[in-house]
Order: structure tokens, then sequence, then C-alpha cells
């Protein structure tokens, strides 16, 4: 693996590693995502039937090439009729990333941190598939 002092040009810092007998590789430490200008409440205002994700089990266990990806919902609630209607269990998500993020309906007022490097707005998207037993 070639580092930018080694390739004779000027760090970006964007390397991280896994421990200390690893070498360094490009990574993201620190993501945003710019604010929106629809409120959280407004998003759920919208929705006739639908859900609010807050926590995922498995990120990042999909298919990079293809986009294609299949998560279990950890934390979430039901939205019936632009109310929240209670907790949600035992349901999957599934989708397309890439088609999800061209299908973005709004892009919530207010980001949070989430784990400490991310920090996100909410998101509301239409283009998921919801399976449950």
């Amino acid at each position: 693996m070639m580092l930018a002092a080694g390739a004779g040009v000027e760090t970006t810092g964007n390397g991280i590693r896994a421990g200390f007998h690893s070498s360094p590789s490009p990574g993201v430490s620190n993501l945003t995502v710019p604010e929106g200008n629809t409120s959280f409440s407004d998003m759920i205002k919208d929705i006739k039937e639908g859900m609010i994700i807050d926590q995922v089990l498995g990120l990042g266990q999909g298919n990079v090439l293809s986009g294609v990806f299949s998560i279990n919902v950890q934390l979430g609630f039901k939205i019936k009729n632009g109310k929240v209607a209670g907790r949600i269990k035992n349901v999957m998500i599934a989708g397309n990333a890439f088609q999800v993020l061209k299908d973005i309906v709004a892009v919530g007022s207010e980001a949070r941190w989430v784990s400490g490097q991310y920090h996100f707005p909410h998101v509301y998207v239409k283009s998921l598939s919801v399976s449950t037993n």
C-alpha cells in the first residue's frame, strides 16, 4: 500500500487503520450531511402509512457494488395517518442504496450525531421494501 509520504504528496488526513499491526487505508472518520428545510414533524404528517427507522442491525452488510441491501430493523415505529402509532418488531427493510438516494423526498432541518462519527439529519424516503413475519 502506498502512503501519501511515499507517493510524495500531501496527506489528506483520511487514513484509518484497524489496529497497530495493520497499514493505514482510506476511510471515513466524520461524515456530515447538510441539513435540509423540512421539520421531522412535517415529514411524519405527510405519511399515511409507513415507519420511522431509528436503529438497524447489520448496517454495511449489503452488496457494495450493486447497492442491494436487506437489514433488520432494531428500533422502529409505525406511522399511521401522520401520527406515530407504536413500536414495530420483527421487521426487515430491503432496497437498493443507489435508488434510495435518488428517491429522497425530504431532508430534515435538524441533524444529530450518530455513533459519534456521522452527523445526519432525518431523511424521508419512499422506496424501501418491508417484510415481517
